[in-house]
């Protein structure tokens, strides 16, 4: 059975990348395994700013950032009668959705080419880039 990893960022664009995601699953005789993932970078420490915040209350912003993130691509999901697990995850966006897709042995990633990190992307390198570079499988890119 086939396994694709989608992680979309919660910009307009991940409606595309969903839509994109949805088409390519059609085209399977038998559905594959959908994991819907999000990567939330983490938030600085700053030499232990975050005990005065708390671990709890980190999470707990992790977890809501990830799921408005992935809420519009969930329900276009839904709406295709497609079951779909979410994984919301915190690190550097490349190596952890790399590491991810090991972890469910998934066959492929769908991904955008540019997210909400625009700017961020002309400083550092592409994050798509990066994927495709470090994915233990092949990734489609989706572009903006």
């Amino acid at each position: 059975m086939t396994t694709i990893l989608i992680a979309v960022d919660g910009s307009t664009h991940s409606i595309k990348i969903a839509k994109a995601a949805i088409a390519q699953a059609s085209t399977y005789k038998i559905p594959p395994v959908l994991h819907l993932g999000y990567v939330h970078l983490p938030v600085p420490t700053l030499g232990g700013l975050i005990k005065p915040i708390g671990h709890q209350a980190l999470q707990r912003y992790y977890l809501e950032e990830g799921e408005d993130a992935l809420r519009g691509a969930k329900k276009l999901f839904d709406r295709a009668k497609l079951a779909c697990k979410l994984h919301i995850m915190v690190g550097p966006i490349a190596e952890t959705l790399s590491v991810e897709a090991k972890k469910l042995k998934c066959d492929l990633i769908i991904m955008g080419t540019h997210g909400m990190g625009a700017m961020s992307g002309l400083l550092l390198g592409s994050v798509a880039a990066k994927t495709v570079h470090l994915a233990p499988c092949p990734v489609m890119l989706v572009r903006d």
